[in-house]
């Protein structure tokens, strides 16, 4: 009975230190809501297709949210996809392939719309055309020059902005219903990650190839041990518990960004039971048929 009773305040007690740890590390996502959003299109074309193509721009947290957003012609009403893209990468990575990475991007995007979702595309802080608020340094440099601050505000301030443009696209829809599924590739991956750990509007998210140890990582490419430390409040393998829309992995064996067992931990660590986890024999560029498993799990019913 008292062994019992033991393990019982232990279990207690391990729970309260896991929901006291997920607040704080939730707790820089947060933000408020905006009224005004100061939204213009700058840009719209319809193609042949009908497909129409608009690039907007909106008051985000602490600067202005350039994005696109393209919809079929008719397509699902209300059912947005967002996609976001890796470290250095930018928005036109999903629109203008000039990589085989990006040709990637790109084939996922069609077929999202050719299964009549509208996607939404934004950059990420300090990304593409929001480049200058760093000064038009490259991200990758934040690590070698120990700007752990920039790093940090890279990853929360991204979530927030996903989050307004989610609130924005709900305001100008007005009474429609809306449903956001994500798809994020490596950085994008991790980001789509701490997203589903405060925003209960997803509906499922995919993860390709995210480096789920943001401390190892950074001092993989250059940050010191004591700066890389402090950026565990958005390091990815913390979020596996608090992982609220299902949720699906797709990894590759031979990625250096990540260790097989380090992505089976993050899994099933992972309490929602709508979950999966797929490995491909691959790094950290994953073969094709990746793209058909992303339309699976967002088509899945």
């Amino acid at each position: 009975m008292k062994n019992k009773m033991k393990n019982l305040i232990k279990l207690i007690l391990l729970l309260s230190v896991s929901v006291s740890y997920s607040q704080k590390v939730s707790s820089d996502l947060n933000y408020f809501p905006k009224v005004e959003f100061n939204d213009k299109i700058v840009g719209s074309t319809i193609d042949d297709k009908g497909t129409t193509f608009e690039k907007i721009v909106l008051d985000g947290f602490d600067s202005k949210i350039p994005f696109y957003i393209i919809k079929p012609k008719n397509g699902k009403e209300g059912e947005f996809v967002i996609l976001l893209h890796g470290l250095t990468g930018n928005k036109d990575n999903w629109v203008d392939p000039t990589t085989s990475l990006s040709e990637k991007y790109v084939k996922l995007k069609d077929s999202l719309l050719t299964h009549g979702y509208s996607v939404i595309i934004p950059d990420a802080k300090y990304h593409g055309e929001r480049s200058y608020e760093a000064n038009f340094a490259s991200p990758v440099t934040f690590f070698p020059l120990q700007d752990s601050q920039k790093v940090y505000n890279l990853f929360s301030t991204t979530v927030k902005d996903i989050r307004i443009i989610m609130d924005y696209m709900q305001s100008s829809l007005g009474n429609t219903s809306t449903t956001f599924d994500v798809i994020g590739y490596s950085m994008g991956g991790m980001m789509a990650i701490l997203l589903n750990s405060v925003d209960d509007r997803l509906n499922r998210v995919v993860v390709c190839v995210a480096p789920l140890d943001i401390q190892k990582n950074s001092k993989r490419i250059g940050m010191n041990e004591e700066n890389a430390k402090g950026l565990d409040a958005i390091s990815p393998n913390n979020y596996a518990t608090v992982q609220k829309a299902p949720i699906y992995l797709l990894m590759g064996t031979k990625d250096g960004w990540y260790t097989r067992e380090e992505a089976q931990d993050f899994f099933d660590k992972i309490t929602i039971k709508d979950k999966s986890l797929k490995f491909y024999e691959s790094g950290h560029y994953l073969p094709d048929e990746f793209i058909s498993e992303v339309i699976k799990s967002v088509t899945k019913e």
